[in-house]
């Protein structure tokens, strides 16, 4: 409340008026809740930013506190968060509030300490003497504000842009833009203004609407490591293929060379970051990666892999861009999701034609898969309806409804068909896009229009010959394992490739792949990608000749 005491002493009417007075309340936050003291914190950065008669040093020393308080809870809910960061799961959209609330106030704080110092015609000594840190706190609480909107795959906020190109404006005008400070106690690792500002612009440009959230967060440390070894210039540079311009802030842009050039642009990229990659890259297909824990213990080795590979391709000079042509369309989609339910959807042989397959063993088979043999009419699912929006060659663009794709996340597979077919396609979640008015937009690419749902038949992991595999007695004693069938740009099925269940891949087992009497014999030789619950694996015909 308002304090007639305070105006006397030269105090701002405000409960931390100093920072003994603000580490005394905040002892008082919640010892088991991540969320609620969180929010509490946020909500001390919001009034003290609010609050006038803060003299700046006071103001600027009060907000260092409360962030070094609040980043460890951050990283909490933060990681709560990645476990389940669904775009239309209430709880997950509650904790992304909560980490979002809170890196926004930060960033709105310390703009306001800087703005204050600006302001003062004596400069403060303590906030003279810790202006890098300032600003690299400041351009990092934006970086992880742009970081959270990229994993709910928004527009960035044109507030965050300008904190960002302001900010770091006034580093280099005060000469500090390549001070190397740390940003928090007990860091080990040294930053700059320079660099924080280059770790958000290039997390920009690396795409990040094709990645999930937690890759996005996997990219984020990985440019944070990588950092040292990217180019900023004042003027173009044929290693720069990205330009911001700080007179006009705004998301990066390319730097062709139509580009007419002026003071205040800025020039970055990767490209000598990416050897350093590759060689990130090659421990890992060596086994090696289960050592390296600079990005995460939480992150697995595969998708560690997974976002390192991307990177590779979006830091290099030659980066992909889309050039397919995309057709205006307005209809209806059914869709599914979950391998188990798209393998039972797609076009089927059915046991009963396999070949060498006894009435035994079909039936021992039919108890132990343990899926719905039925008829496609027979098998209980639910679809979801979507609105398609365009349509490429090997893509489907539309809109998620609010009510719908609750597990929808990148890399997420789907099967799906228009609602006038019986046929089922297969496809991957590759882009997500959330409008201002909160509408989902999905990318999908197309990965079969002929999928095959099929089984493979083993005797037992490892087995190299398929002359192991019948037995004396007869006795049913094969593994099998269902498949999706993947074939190739020419509907073919010479360079096929299959889905897996998570988990199935053991590159050089040897199976059949049993298609009635055309069943062949096949050997898997390497993983090509993954997801929650499933492997798309690539494999190797055995007796090509006879495809």
């Amino acid at each position: 409340m308002f304090s007639l005491h305070n105006i006397f002493d030269g105090k701002p009417d405000h409960p931390m008026f100093d920072v003994k007075e603000a580490r005394k309340l905040l002892a008082g936050l919640p010892k088991n809740d991540a969320f609620k003291a969180l929010d509490e914190v946020t909500s001390w950065l919001t009034s003290v930013k609010d609050t006038t008669g803060f003299r700046p040093e006071v103001r600027t020393e009060i907000v260092m506190l409360l962030d070094e308080t609040g980043q460890p809870l951050y990283a909490e809910v933060l990681r709560q968060y990645l476990g389940a960061p669904h775009l239309q799961d209430f709880q997950g959209l509650r904790q992304w509030q909560g980490i979002h609330g809170f890196m926004q106030a930060l960033g709105e704080a310390y703009t306001i300490c800087i703005s204050e110092y600006q302001q003062a015609e004596k400069k403060p000594w303590d906030i003279r003497e810790n202006l890098p840190v300032i600003c690299v706190r400041l351009l990092r609480a934006v970086a992880g504000r742009m970081k959270l909107e990229m994993m709910r795959y928004m527009e960035i906020e044109a507030s965050a842009w300008n904190q960002l190109c302001g900010c770091y404006s006034f580093a280099e005008a005060n000469q500090i833009a390549e001070s190397m400070v740390y940003a928090y106690p007990k860091q080990t690792i040294h930053t700059s203004p320079q660099r924080e500002l280059l770790r958000a612009v290039m997390l920009h440009a690396s795409c990040p609407d094709t990645l999930a959230p937690d890759q996005i967060e996997v990219s984020y440390r990985i440019a944070g490591r990588m950092v040292s070894f990217f180019d900023f210039k004042a003027v173009p540079d044929p290693d720069c293929a990205h330009f911001i311009d700080l007179s006009k802030p705004g998301a990066p842009g390319n730097a062709d060379s139509k580009l007419q050039a002026t003071p205040a642009m800025r020039f970055f990229g990767a490209v000598r970051a990416v050897p350093k990659i590759k060689d990130i890259i090659d421990q890992n297909e060596h086994s090696l990666i289960q050592h390296e824990q600079r990005f995460g213990n939480e992150f697995t080795p595969a998708g560690k892999l997974t976002v390192l590979k991307h990177l590779q391709i979006y830091w290099g000079k030659d980066q992909p861009h889309r050039h397919q042509e995309r057709k205006g369309i307005s209809t209806a989609i059914d869709v599914v999701h979950s391998f188990r339910t798209i393998s039972q959807l797609v076009t089927r042989i059915d046991l009963d034609r396999a070949a060498n397959l006894s009435e035994k063993d079909a039936a021992a088979l039919k108890e132990r898969s343990k899926i719905n043999l039925a008829a496609a009419d027979d098998i209980k699912y639910t679809t979801e309806t979507w609105t398609v929006s365009d349509v490429s060659v090997d893509g489907v663009g539309g809109i998620i409804p609010k009510t719908a794709g609750g597990w929808v996340k990148i890399g997420a597979l789907c099967g799906f068909k228009s609602q006038n077919s019986q046929l089922w396609w297969v496809g991957m979640i590759r882009r997500l896009h959330t409008d201002p008015k909160g509408a989902v937009h999905v990318g999908i690419e197309i990965l079969a229009k002929k999928p095959l749902s099929v089984w493979l038949r083993a005797l037992g992991k490892g087995a190299e010959k398929t002359s192991n595999w019948e037995t004396s007695s007869g006795s049913f004693e094969y593994d099998y394992l269902p498949v999706i069938l993947l074939p190739d740009v020419y509907n073919s099925y010479v360079n096929a490739t299959m889905l897996m269940e998570s988990g199935s891949c053991t590159p050089d087992n040897i199976y059949e792949m049993m298609m009635g009497e055309k069943s062949r014999d096949i050997k898997l030789t390497s993983l090509l990608a993954e997801g929650e619950d499933y492997e798309q694996v690539s494999f190797q015909w055995l007796n090509p000749a006879h495809i």
